[in-house]
């Protein structure tokens, strides 16, 4: 039996609850839908916070074609969504996750084996495939999920390559276990492959705010550093982080290139390194129109126009500096293209700065 159209609403409304507090999205990453028929679904809309939103925020969409009647725009991973309810016919329930250590293995591509031993596979099926990659929220995308699918029929979750992961259910319940065994299948893996590579620190779980230190533009006179930075009237806040995975990768000293599309998104193809003792000019030039910069050894620096924005970029950063040191151990991890990530980067840009103009800036919801 598929949900009422009632409970697919409040089902969708607590899931994107429950994803903010277990740690599997952030912000408005990743997306929620319930199905109530053959030919239809209930899914998140674009660009809305999970706190914000209302039933009749939620969006009906077509399975066959992504059709959907009213002005609400649904979720621009749509698509991904309607290839699994294709592909799974006994699913209810999709999520699409950025969950770290299973989007951090997605730059390997591939399929990894579930281990029976630990329970995952009842809920993960035998192995969990990658799905080639596609520009964010492009029908390329929906496709090789769809095939990936299609290829491994007895999996209930699929990596995408650089970006996250779908998780099935036959209900929400379903879901959310596929999503948390599937974390933890890919972070068992993670400490293997990295091995000495992996920053003891990281095995406490502190919050990444814990080694954040965070400076306003309208209090940055209080503070003896950074101050050419706050020259660029596109950056309100500077966040400095040494958070162990950007730290430890810091100390190569060698520009890093886009390993996960949400690090694209928001600042660029590749990510600078400089000297640990570079001077607030060049900060300022590396970050300019808000970014991140690596500091050799120290960590690094996140520009943007506000808190939580800088938030959201060390978060990115510090999944794609995971990314990093799966290269860094030997593994062909497979960077996002410089083309496909600036042409990401010129998208969000273009997106975010309408939303601003218009007081609801927030990130895709790829």
């Amino acid at each position: 039996m598929f949900y009422t159209e009632t409970e697919a609403r409040e089902k969708v409304l607590e899931a994107g609850l429950e994803l903010l507090r277990s740690g599997l999205i952030a912000r408005t990453w990743g997306n929620i839908s319930a199905r109530i028929s053959e030919e239809e679904f209930i899914i998140t809309p674009s660009g809305r916070t999970y706190e914000s939103l209302t039933p009749d925020d939620l969006v009906t969409v077509r399975i066959s074609d992504c059709s959907y009647a009213g002005d609400v725009k649904p979720s621009s991973e749509k698509g991904v969504h309607a290839a699994a309810y294709r592909k799974r016919p006994d699913a209810r329930f999709v999520i699409h996750t950025h969950q770290e250590y299973a989007s951090a293995l997605s730059v390997l591509g591939g399929v990894f084996i579930v281990n029976p031993g630990r329970g995952g596979s009842v809920y993960l099926g035998e192995d969990v495939p990658t799905a080639r990659y596609g520009l964010s929220s492009t029908k390329k995308l929906t496709k090789n999920v769809e095939a990936a699918l299609a290829e491994h029929p007895g999996c209930r979750a699929v990596l995408m390559r650089n970006h996250g992961t779908v998780c099935v259910g036959r209900d929400s319940e379903e879901a959310f276990r596929t999503a948390r065994h599937l974390e933890r299948a890919a972070r068992r893996r993670y400490f293997a492959m990295t091995g000495s590579l992996y920053p003891q620190e990281a095995l406490e779980d502190r919050p990444l705010s814990a080694y954040a230190e965070v400076l306003h533009r309208e209090i940055h006179d209080e503070f003896d550093r950074r101050y050419l930075v706050f020259d660029d009237p596109s950056i309100n806040v500077i966040l400095e982080t040494e958070a162990p995975f950007i730290k430890t990768v810091s100390m190569s000293g060698k520009t890093m290139p886009a390993y996960i599309d949400d690090l694209a998104q928001i600042a660029g193809p590749r990510i600078r390194c400089l000297e640990a003792d570079a001077s607030d000019q060049e900060i300022a030039h590396a970050v300019k129109g808000g970014g991140a910069v690596l500091l050799r050894g120290k960590g690094a620096v996140c520009a943007a126009g506000s808190e939580d924005d800088a938030a959201a970029m060390m978060t990115v950063l510090n999944k794609n500096c995971m990314a990093a040191l799966l290269a860094g151990a030997g593994y062909r991890a497979i960077p996002v293209r410089v083309l496909a990530g600036a042409l990401e980067h010129q998208i969000y840009r273009s997106s975010y700065s309408k939303l601003a103009e218009v007081g609801n800036a927030e990130e895709t919801d790829g």
